[in-house]
This record gives C-alpha cells, sequence and structure tokens, in this order.
C-alpha cells in the first residue's frame, strides 16, 4: 500500500523529470544570431566593371637636346604630325655664333698645321745639306704633330657645335597625334624639359585603376571585353601591363588592357568600360577567412538554407587569399548566404538568426 508520503514523493519526481525534459527541449531549440555574407558578392568578383579610356601603347614626351628660349611651336594638341615633321624651335642665334667660331677655329688650325707642315719639310732640306742638327728638325716634327692634334680637337669642337645647333629643332620621332602641350613660344626650358607629348599610331589600349580587392580577378582572367561609350563598339581585350605599387592618393594599381583588332584611328581618350568575364557558379568566390571552418586538413563553411534558416556544412577548396579574402571553389554557388563569424559554435541543421551585414 503506497503510503501519502511515497505519493508525494513520486508526483515530485515526475514533475522534476519534466521540468529537466523542458529545459533541455528548450537548449536544444536555440537559435543562434549569426552574421553572414553573400558569397561572391564583392567588387572584386569577375564580372566587375571598371571605367578607363583610350590610349595609344606608345606615347613620348619630346624635348630639346639644348635648353633656349622657344622661339616658335609649330603644332597644337591634337594635330597629326609625320615622322620627322619640324614641331618646334628653339632661338638659335647664340648657337649660330658658337658654330661661326668654331668654323673660325678650325680654320686656323687648318692653316697652322699646313705652316707647321711646310716648315718641317725647310727643316728636312737643311738637315739634308748640314746646316741645322736633327734635334731642330725632331722639334719641328713634333711642332707638326702638335698641330695634326690642334685640327682635329677643332673639327670635333665643330661637329659638336653643329649638334648643338641641330638640335634646336624639335621633329616627330614617328607618325602620330600630338597628346599635349607643356610649353609656348617666349619660354625658356632647359635640355630634357618636356615639351610636347606624341602619341604613336599603333596599337591602343585602355587604361584603368583597379582597387587591390580586384586584383586577382583581373590577372586570372583569360578575355576582357572592352566596351566604347561613344558608339558602343566592343573589342576582346586582355592584361598586358599591371603596375606594381599603388597609387598614394587612390590606394588603387594602374592596368594597361590592350584590344584585339581595334583600329589605330580611335581617338585618344574616348571613355571604355572594362568587364570581366561573367562568373561561374562554384568558381573562384569570394569570402572572408573568417568564414572558413578548418577540420582535419580540409576548409568547410557554413551555407544558410534561405527558407529553414538552417546551416549545412559544405567543403570547398581554397585557391588562394589576398590580405583577409580567401578565393574558393567547389560546391558553393553565387549569391549563397554563407556565416562569416563565430564557424566553431555551430552544428549541421542547427537553426540561425541573421544579423543584419
Amino acid at each position: 500500500m503506497k503510503t501519502p508520503h511515497s505519493r508525494w514523493l513520486l508526483t515530485a519526481v515526475a514533475v522534476l523529470g519534466l521540468a529537466a525534459c523542458a529545459k533541455e527541449a528548450t537548449v536544444q531549440e536555440e537559435i543562434r544570431p549569426v552574421r553572414y555574407v553573400t558569397a561572391g558578392d564583392n567588387a572584386s568578383q569577375p564580372g566587375a566593371r571598371f571605367a578607363g579610356d583610350i590610349r595609344a601603347r606608345q606615347e613620348t614626351p619630346l624635348a630639346f637636346r639644348v635648353g633656349g628660349k622657344i622661339a616658335q611651336r609649330l603644332v597644337n594638341a591634337g594635330e597629326r604630325v609625320k615622322k620627322g615633321q619640324l614641331l618646334a624651335r628653339l632661338d638659335a642665334s647664340d648657337y649660330e655664333l658658337d658654330l661661326t667660331a668654331k668654323q673660325a677655329q678650325l680654320a686656323a688650325a687648318r692653316s697652322d698645321l699646313t705652316q707647321q707642315e711646310a716648315d718641317l719639310r725647310r727643316s728636312q732640306e737643311l738637315l739634308g745639306k748640314q746646316f741645322i742638327s736633327p734635334a731642330q728638325v725632331e722639334r719641328q716634327q713634333n711642332a707638326v704633330n702638335a698641330a695634326r692634334a690642334k685640327l682635329q680637337q677643332a673639327q670635333a669642337q665643330l661637329t659638336g657645335s653643329r649638334n648643338q645647333n641641330a638640335y634646336t629643332t624639335l621633329v616627330a620621332d614617328a607618325d602620330g597625334v600630338i597628346g599635349s602641350v607643356s610649353a609656348e613660344a617666349g619660354q625658356v626650358v632647359a635640355a630634357g624639359q618636356p615639351v610636347l607629348r606624341l602619341a604613336m599610331d599603333g596599337p591602343r589600349e585602355v587604361a584603368i585603376q583597379v582597387p587591390e580587392n580586384a586584383l586577382a580577378a583581373l590577372r586570372e582572367a583569360k578575355a576582357l571585353q572592352v566596351k566604347l561609350w561613344a558608339d558602343g563598339q566592343t573589342f576582346n581585350g586582355s592584361l598586358r601591363e599591371l603596375s606594381a605599387d599603388a597609387d598614394p592618393a587612390t590606394r588603387t594599381y594602374a592596368a594597361r588592357i590592350s584590344l584585339d583588332g581595334a583600329n589605330a584611328g580611335l581617338a585618344l581618350g574616348m571613355s571604355a568600360t572594362v568587364t570581366l568575364p561573367a562568373p561561374d557558379s562554384n568558381r573562384n568566390l569570394q569570402l572572408p577567412l573568417s568564414a572558413l571552418l578548418d577540420q582535419d586538413g580540409r576548409h568547410y563553411v557554413w551555407v544558410i538554407d534561405p527558407k529553414s534558416h538552417k546551416v549545412g556544412r559544405r567543403e570547398v577548396s581554397v585557391q588562394g587569399i589576398d590580405d583577409s579574402v580567401a578565393r574558393v571553389s567547389g560546391a558553393l554557388k553565387t549569391g549563397e548566404q554563407v556565416v562569416s563569424a563565430g564557424v566553431h559554435l555551430l552544428r549541421d541543421g542547427q537553426q540561425v538568426r541573421l544579423l543584419q551585414p
């Protein structure tokens, strides 16, 4: 027979058991708040676009090889020029005076050599008649050698003066277009100071600025699409040059995209857009490093089901790391939501609550 005391004990045990089960169920049903990112939702993702402008592959600053005052500038920005065409000239009066002086010095040196050679011949005749000593003839021979050296020096100086005089004119090195003008008539310029910029005829390129988080995608792109803003023309392009240093002001990297089959007559400075290839659904997606779960030498991510908000573990392969961003491939698609923090605290099938990114 059960006593009232025993019945009370059984009732208490049952109540405590139910409370424990309820507490356990509450723990199991805990919904963890998580932060998340969208796979591939990043400026560095393939498919990104970069604005740029048309440039010549070869752009040369033109400068006088001597300094002086500009007497004439014969071309303007945007003007087409031919190889050898005169573009500008300096006031050459000082160089012409120097050239005249060097010509006079050469004439004097030549006359002196002629005189010394005549004296040597007379000395040799006198030596044959024993009127002078061999030492006197030797001294005269030395005088001839010195005069000949002075003549050679005068000839070299005259050549240099002629070159200096010729350098007072600036001519085009190749066919092309004058891109910019940086000096005007009446201005005094130093030797080597750029006066004009020549964009040579030939291949055209697009110059763009690339943020650091897009470098990997740009390097990996096998083909790029270039579209002109003015008329909608499109060209295939490829990366030809990428700066190793970022611009200190914009923190972007200068890149040059070569154009396949582009007309060399494309107007310089035309606006163009460079588009990277469209992304594959499971290739080289961008994720923060904090989204990766490392277990037994393998990499996983927690993918969030958009309907149930439950997480599922999915294996990925890390293709590369740029700063705090990992490029991954595997069973992950562009646009899927991935837990970006606290990945070690989750379990497969756990329900989560999405926090604002």
